[in-house]
């Protein structure tokens, strides 16, 4: 029997906290080197929402590598876009593909629940092969939600970052005087 230290690691090394809670400090520490990327805001945003875009876009693996095409062609911020990158990952994927296949269905007006037995019955890639148009229609509207959102996002938590560090700044040096 292996005991756990505080660190939620056993004595061996290994990990052995839920993927959830692996997932969570992951995103909060994407999240945080985001807000410290020593750049202007909107270049910021505009690189992680070029990343979130070639994350959720089915890529098929090239989504850094395109990320950071994009992010150099639009004079964005490179390092945001390879972490915009990571929004798609095997915990929020199935969200995502799931999310595509509901709205393109409701888009195209096809039938999701016999997509989904097609998918079933034959395997993701054969299914999917045959609804690649309902997906793409749903992939694409949530592309373009989620590529506007976190522009905004990234950019307002920067600038509310930045003045949060700014108004604590002055108070130290207020309290030196």
């Amino acid at each position: 029997m292996e005991n756990q230290n505080g660190n939620g690691k056993s004595r061996n090394g290994v990990d052995k906290k839920h993927p959830f809670v692996k997932f969570k400090r992951k995103a909060r520490l994407t999240y945080l080197r985001i807000l410290r990327i020593d750049d202007p805001p909107e270049r910021i945003a505009r690189g992680a929402a070029i990343g979130v875009a070639m994350g959720v876009l089915p890529t098929f693996g090239l989504g850094i590598i395109l990320s950071l095409a994009f992010a150099f062609i639009l004079r964005a911020n490179k390092a945001a876009s390879v972490l915009g990158s990571f929004i798609m990952n095997p915990v929020t994927s199935p969200f995502f593909w799931t999310a595509s296949l509901l709205i393109g269905s409701f888009l195209t007006g096809s039938d999701y629940s016999s997509i989904m037995e097609k998918v079933k019955e034959n395997g993701f890639l054969t299914g999917a092969g045959e609804a690649s148009f309902v997906f793409m229609a749903g992939n694409a509207v949530i592309t373009a939600a989620t590529t506007l959102a976190s522009y905004y996002i990234v950019r307002n938590s920067i600038i509310r970052h930045r003045r949060k560090k700014e108004e604590k700044r002055l108070r130290k040096l207020k309290g030196m005087l």
